[in-house]
């Protein structure tokens, strides 16, 4: 992604509002002595990841980066673990969840080599 799409990408975001509402006091960690850092991510570090999405999410993050081109967006839970599961259990994955117009979407990460998204469900 060139450098004038991202920050056409980035003024989208309605950063303001994600400092007051979802500043990182907010966010979840696990425990105090927890080495993740994910609580940290920015909307630029978002949408690097989007940019580099896995091969199996790579079309849809490409789709939600246009959206996101013409559409305010928030980031409004950055990372955080699955909810209590379901009859197929707990989703140990790492999720971020986005607000593009009126519309959420989840996608689901993976952290090892590094941070990646692995799938996007909106």
């Amino acid at each position: 992604m060139d450098a004038a799409v991202k920050q056409q990408i980035l003024k989208q975001c309605y950063s303001k509002r994600f400092d007051e509402k979802y500043s990182r006091k907010h966010q979840y960690q696990d425990k105090a002595t927890d080495v993740r850092n994910y609580v940290k991510l920015t909307p630029a570090d978002i949408v690097d990841l989007l940019d580099t999405a896995s091969a199996a999410a790579r079309a849809p993050a490409r789709r939600l980066l246009q959206l996101m081109q013409g559409r305010p967006w928030l980031p409004s839970a950055t990372a955080h673990e699955g909810g209590t599961g379901d009859q197929r259990g707990v989703d140990n994955n790492l999720h971020i969840t986005l607000k593009v117009g009126n519309t959420s979407y989840h996608l689901r990460c993976k952290e090892q080599p590094g941070l990646h998204v692995i799938q996007i469900t909106g």
